[in-house]
């Protein structure tokens, strides 16, 4: 079982959207910034399945602190949910994508992990998380030259980086 040192969840203030989810798993200094499809339900307490593998993998890895958002903002054990929803992305999901992507781009020890799936086509998200994912390449590509490109396990037939609960 893996020790949670800390956990701290942003929520909108009517808690139907979750803007970051950050652990801190271990003392090691290496970062993970991890952008999936959706928030299911972990929050500060409690620590859904999707959730529980990503701390596992990163965890495995020798990940000290991992950072959780989301291409869609809107709080939903089920992603259907968002194709039916009046605003999925939520108002200041893109601010903590690109913070969160800065924070990326200026940190050697930070790596980047993409896992939406397929769904992630949904209004174009994927594409428009890739041409905002481009500029915080290019910095990080200026800053440091050994620097990564966004980790992906494999790819889905459709072309999307593969979300985590069908690894383990």
């Amino acid at each position: 079982m893996i020790q949670i040192i800390s956990r701290k969840c942003l929520l909108s203030e009517c808690r139907l959207y979750r803007w970051i989810l950050e652990f801190e798993i271990s003392n090691n200094q290496k970062e993970l910034v991890f952008i999936g499809l959706n928030p299911s339900l972990s929050d500060n307490k409690f620590t859904d399945n999707t959730t529980k593998k990503i701390i596992k993998i990163s965890s495995f890895n020798e990940y000290g602190k991992l950072k959780i958002i989301n291409l869609f903002a809107l709080i939903s054990k089920n992603p259907e949910n968002l194709k039916n929803h009046n605003n999925p992305i939520g108002f200041l999901n893109n601010q903590f994508i690109n913070s969160s992507l800065r924070y990326w781009s200026e940190n050697i020890n930070c790596d980047l992990w993409l896992g939406w799936g397929n769904k992630g086509k949904l209004f174009s998200r994927n594409r428009q998380l890739l041409k905002i994912l481009e500029k915080y390449k290019k910095l990080k590509q200026k800053r440091f030259l050994d620097s990564y490109e966004p980790l992906i396990i494999r790819k889905t037939k459709l072309n999307n980086p593969i979300h985590p609960p069908i690894l383990l």
